[in-house]
């Protein structure tokens, strides 16, 4: 299970081309042009592809991955790089951006800091990420289940803060309920049919409160989607 083998899976997943944030992201942003972009983390290059710039850099753990985007859009530059050590120089972009990607990160904190880092005074960084509610554990543990490369949904109010710590101001901030076709979820990662089988388990034995809490959908004793939360934040470096 690696996201160099799973990167087609990821070009074509819905959950990636699509969706509410990316419609909010062109409201916002639609008539904007920036001179030089940075999607950290990227995946199969949806957000940066949403991106008005001259120059669009990507940046991402997986190969794989950046060679994808880079044939998908035909993205400027790319680099091999972990979020939490950027390899550019300070001042360096106007705008930076993340989507669905900073629960991987082991150091959430440090990648921010990098982030602050290389952006311009006045930049702009937009973050897209799950979000869980004060004290639920059943996401993250139902999303490392799946994924060992999971490390931590977080709160809303702990992105903030963690993004006030390293000097960014808060100027936009929406949450949006995103419904995943359970098969596709499970299967991005081409699981081994044992985990795939356990993945659904974990499923159909949540509480019956989360169940509704995730709006968890079934036919025939199979799930067929859940709904968790995306949040949508604008920080600006001062």
């Amino acid at each position: 299970m690696s996201f160099d083998s799973s990167s087609r899976n990821y070009l074509n997943s819905s959950d990636h081309r699509t969706g509410s944030d990316l419609e909010y992201f062109a409201g916002k942003f639609g008539g904007t042009r920036f001179e030089r972009a940075l999607d950290i983390a990227c995946a199969a290059g949806h957000f940066a592809q949403a991106v008005n710039a001259d120059t669009k850099i990507v940046c991402d753990m997986s190969l794989n991955m950046l060679k994808t985007a880079g044939d998908a859009f035909g993205l400027d530059i790319s680099a091999v790089s972990a979020a939490e050590f950027l390899p550019f120089a300070e001042a360096s972009f106007d705008f930076a951006g993340c989507r669905i990607a900073m629960h991987h990160f082991r150091s959430p904190c440090m990648f921010m800091g990098e982030v602050f880092r290389v952006l311009k005074e006045g930049g702009i960084f937009v973050l897209i990420d799950s979000v869980v509610d004060e004290g639920d554990e059943h996401m993250n543990r139902l999303e490392l289940v799946r994924d060992e490369t999971h490390r931590k949904s977080h709160t809303a109010d702990h992105i903030i803060a963690m993004a006030e710590c390293e000097g960014f101001e808060v100027k936009d901030f929406a949450l949006f309920h995103k419904r995943h076709n359970f098969s596709e979820w499970a299967d991005r990662l081409n699981p081994s049919a044992q985990l795939r089988e356990r993945i659904e388990s974990e499923f159909l034995s949540l509480p019956e409160d989360y169940k509704q809490k995730y709006r968890m959908e079934t036919e025939n004793g199979r799930v067929v989607s859940y709904t968790d939360k995306k949040g949508f934040f604008i920080f600006m470096k001062p």
